[in-house]
This record gives C-alpha cells, structure tokens and sequence, in this order.
C-alpha cells in the first residue's frame, strides 16, 4: 500500500527522534556542567536552565518508542516485556552504580552506602527530595538525573496492564487517572499521585506514535483530547500552587510541576507547527545529535558524577579547568559508550538467544 517513498519518510521520522534524543541528552549535560558561564560580559549559563524541560522531551519520546516497538512486537507476554525493559533499564544502571561507588572510594577510602537506600533504588523508587514534597528516597550516591528513571519504570510498568485489559479505551484510562491524580496531588503529593500526573505526558508519545503507525496525518485536531486533559491538569496544578507555594523558585516544588505540563503542551505544538513547514532546517540544525542517541542513556545517567560534579583526577591533574573538562568528558563518553554498545549489547544479545532457542525448542515439541 505504501511505496519505498513512504517507508523512507517514515525512517526519516523516527531519525528525528534519534536527533532530539541525542540533543537532549547533550544538552541535560550542558545544564549540569554549565551552572556558571560567563563570556564577554555574559552569562550564558542562561542558555542552559532548562534541564527539566529535555527530561520532558525524553518521556514524550519514550512513549513513542515503547508503542511502537510493542505494537509491532509479536510476542506481547509480560514475561518478554518485562525481561526486556529490565534488560534495558538495570544494565547501565548497575554498570553505573558500581562506576560511582568505585569513583567515591577512590577519592574518599572509605564509603557508606545505605543498603535501604540502595534498595529503593533498585525498586525504582526514587526522586529529588530537596524539589519536591513527601519524596521516598533520593537518588543514590546523590546522581540527581536519576529522578527520572523511576518515573520511566512505573511508565512501563503501567502501560502493559492498561494495554492488556483495555486496549480500546487504554487514552481514556489514562486521562482519567491523570486528571484524579492531579487533583489529589493538591491535596496530598506523593509518589502515585505524581506517577499517574506524569504518565499523561508520556502517554503523548504513545499518542503520536499510534497516529504515525496508523499512516494518520498529525493535526491539532487529532490531538484535541490529549491536549485538553494535559491544559486541565495545568489548572489544576495552577491551583495547587495558589494554595500550596509558601518560597522557592520556578524549579521547585509547587512551580515545577505546572512547569513541566506547560512544556509538553508547548512541545507537542511547537512540533506541529514545525511538521507544517515540513521540518525546515531541522536536519541542519539537529542531524550531528544522531550519533549520540545510542549512548544518550549512558551519557544521562553517568555524566553528573564523571564530568559536571566530578573531582576525582582533580588532585592529579594541575592543567586548566578547560583541559580537566575536556578529559572528564572523554571519560564519560567512553564509559557510556562501553557500557551501551558492549556490554549491554552482549547481555542483551545473549538474552535474545536464549529466548529465541527455547521458542524453537517449544515449537520442535509441539510439532
């Protein structure tokens, strides 16, 4: 039905994912690194302040990917969901956790890691509890970005069962639930309110993407509901900090969250608009990030410790503060590199052996 024309167009289109996935994860790099930049006169660490706002552009494309590669699977147990988020998911995170212990002795001799923390870690539970209210545990060894994973876990978690017991009105579910959340949130945030408040902006990309499957032309109009219920939760959270702000500034708690929800309704148009004008200069602009995406979730969850806060070759090295970011960011790279494009790539290789020997040998039995 569709010519090799279409399937490149639509190839194109997931390389711009690529793209922004890459630039995301340089620029949530930048926004650590770069807390202070003056040049010429200037502060240009300006250009940096919106860190949160690429973590919202990482869930809207998690959506999208997750959706398609579900949709398109043929095995839809949860076993092989499952295996496959956790595959995904812990390896770097373990490749990295040890990273950070390793790097924290070096430099200390010694190391105290709650086992309770680590626990909750591990159980996905974590967030930024200097941000955000009634938080359960912070993010191990203090590696902020990783607020985000267990945001992305319980994402994950959450769309199989919807899928599998309500296919046909899994949006509706997931409106409903974002829209109670937000409004108990004013009453009592908390970790399962804030979950099901976010997985309305991650449930966008699944949106998009089941547009984009459908060959469905993207307009506002399709997009009407989800918008809606994203513009309704904004209110409300508009209310939550009219009856809740006491001090801070916009990144924290009650401001943050009406934040995030006014990017992803800002992003989501920003990208029609751009789709009308058929993505002019995005390939210029946007094209040199691809070659990150495969390393991005290394880059993100190893970078705060290896280059934006990290000390450890300080006392070996007397060269410029230039040259010390320049070798921690070679270190980085290479680390993340190792850890995506080898050793998760060999786990998950071996994984898909496995799985793929004991499918023939069921079907070698059934015949």
């Amino acid at each position: 039905m569709y010519g090799p024309d279409r399937k490149r167009t639509g190839q194109d289109k997931l390389l711009k994912l690529e793209a922004i996935r890459g630039a995301a994860a340089l620029y949530v790099i930048l926004h650590h690194t770069f807390n202070s930049f003056f040049a010429f006169g200037w502060d240009l660490s300006l250009l940096f302040r919106f860190g949160q706002e690429a973590v919202i552009l990482f869930f809207i494309i998690s959506g999208f990917v997750i959706e398609i590669s579900f949709s398109k699977g043929k095995d839809k147990s949860f076993s092989t969901y499952f295996t496959k988020r956790l595959i995904r998911i812990y390896i770097p995170l373990l490749c990295v956790f040890m990273a950070n212990y390793a790097l924290v002795l070096f430099q200390s001799d010694s190391v105290r890691v709650s086992w309770t923390d680590f626990l909750l870690n591990m159980l996905m539970l974590q967030d930024l509890d200097w941000i955000k209210p009634n938080v359960i545990v912070a993010p191990l060894f203090g590696n902020s970005p990783l607020w985000s994973l267990s945001y992305e876990w319980w994402f994950y978690m959450l769309y199989f069962p919807i899928m599998r017991f309500f296919p046909q009105k899994s949006s509706q579910i997931v409106y409903g639930l974002g829209v109670i959340a937000a409004g108990t949130y004013v009453i009592c945030p908390n970790f399962i309110n804030r979950e099901l408040m976010y997985l309305v902006i991650w449930w966008s990309g699944v949106v998009l993407a089941r547009l984009y499957a459908e060959k469905e032309k993207i307009t506002l109009l399709r997009l009407l509901p989800l918008l809606t219920i994203m513009v309704i939760i904004s209110i409300v959270l508009v209310l939550n900090v009219i009856v809740n702000y006491e001090e801070g500034g916009v990144g924290l708690s009650p401001i943050l969250e009406v934040r995030h929800f006014f990017f992803a309704v800002f992003a989501i148009l920003v990208s029609l608009c751009w789709c009308h004008f058929r993505w002019l200069f995005f390939d210029q602009l946007m094209t040199p990030f691809i070659q990150l995406a495969p390393i991005s979730y290394g880059l993100y969850i190893s970078h705060y410790f290896m280059i934006s806060n990290a000390t450890y070759l300080d006392d070996l090295l007397f060269a410029q503060s230039g040259l010390r970011l320049l070798l921690y960011s070679i270190i980085c790279f290479g680390f993340s590199w190792l850890v995506e494009r080898v050793v998760y790539v060999k786990i998950n290789r071996a994984y898909r052996k496995k799985y793929h020997s004991k499918v023939l040998s069921k079907l070698r039995s059934f015949l």
